[in-house]
């Protein structure tokens, strides 16, 4: 039977985890300080606006696309070109006030018609509409079901196995989500509803991917009950490995061909998940599994004191 990762290999990985933890902090703090500063780049999903799929000559390139718009009026225009071979059509994006939303379709095609030798060859193929009070709405919506699939899967993984196992891999969570997030600003990549979309595929992904090793853990704490808990995590990491390597390269194969191919609106969803789904290895193995160790030398220190004190008590009394 081929296997990537041996079974006897013997790495400590609790041991070597302490620089992950910390330049995965340091991404974190960036990320965030990044989106007070910079901010994220809406698109019109968040901010209301226009998006117009239009299909030109063959002769017509992306420069003379933005020219054709800027002459007819339409300025700040975002204009992107649809990857099909087959094909020469553009994604042209517009931000514009509530009162001029719907009149965009009707002002591309008065800018742009008039250009073609052949009228035949020009065609508006979609034009969608979103409002900024629809935008503002959407956004508050997506923050809202970022947060609650957080909460979610701290109390599914709280009854599932046990408290200390919930916070490492809401931690590993949040880390895979925020750092994609800050990869995002530092691009300056559009953020729009499919980017919300590939944020909850990572979160879900993250999550599935810890909870195969906390199921390791889990059941090797109790076929070894001798076993110290460190050895656990380490023995449980190592058993886990080539699965957690075969499942991200097999998902990333399929990732990268939806990148490559699938085109400016599946591009940026697609990019987004390679992103995540290749953080999550780092914070699966060296984010949320020293967390276990964390909370079990937290909950043993309470315990203890506990016990201190009520031996103190009782000779005070």
């Amino acid at each position: 039977m081929f296997q990537l990762i041996p079974h006897d290999l013997k790495i400590d990985f609790l041991k070597i985890s302490r620089p992950f933890i910390i330049a995965s902090t340091i991404a974190v703090v960036l990320s965030i300080v990044g989106l007070f500063t910079l901010g994220l780049n809406y698109g019109i999903d968040f901010t209301g606006g226009a998006e117009v799929q239009v299909r030109v000559p063959k002769d017509w390139d992306i420069t003379k696309v933005r020219a054709g718009l800027e002459e007819g009026g339409i300025k700040d225009a975002t204009v992107i070109q649809v990857q099909d071979p087959n094909l020469n059509e553009f994604l042209i994006k517009v931000q514009s006030s509530a009162a001029e939303i719907k009149s965009i379709g009707e002002q591309v095609e008065n800018a742009l018609k008039p250009k073609t030798n052949n009228s035949s060859e020009f065609s508006i193929e979609r034009a969608d509409v979103v409002g900024p009070q629809a935008g503002e709405e959407l956004r508050t919506s997506a923050i809202i079901s970022v947060i609650a699939a957080a909460l979610g899967i701290l109390i599914y993984i709280t009854f599932r196995f046990d408290f200390r196992f919930a916070p490492g891999i809401v931690r590993a969570l949040l880390f895979d989500v925020i750092i994609t997030l800050g990869v995002w600003i530092l691009l300056r990549k559009e953020f729009n509803l499919s980017t919300v979309a590939a944020l909850l595929t990572i979160a879900g992904y993250s999550c599935n991917d810890t909870i195969v090793i906390y199921d390791r853990i889990r059941d090797f704490s109790k076929t070894h009950p001798n076993m110290s808990l460190y050895d656990v995590v380490n023995r449980s990491i190592n058993l886990n490995l080539g699965r957690t390597f075969l499942t991200v390269i097999c998902t990333n194969f399929v990732v990268v061909s939806l990148w490559l191919l699938g085109g400016p609106v599946i591009g940026d969803f697609a990019f987004a998940m390679l992103i995540g789904f290749s953080i999550s290895v780092i914070s699966t193995i060296f984010v949320a599994n020293p967390m276990v160790m964390y909370m079990e030398k937290r909950a043993n220190t309470k315990e203890l004191s506990g016990k201190g004190g009520k031996t103190v008590h009782a000779k005070h009394a």
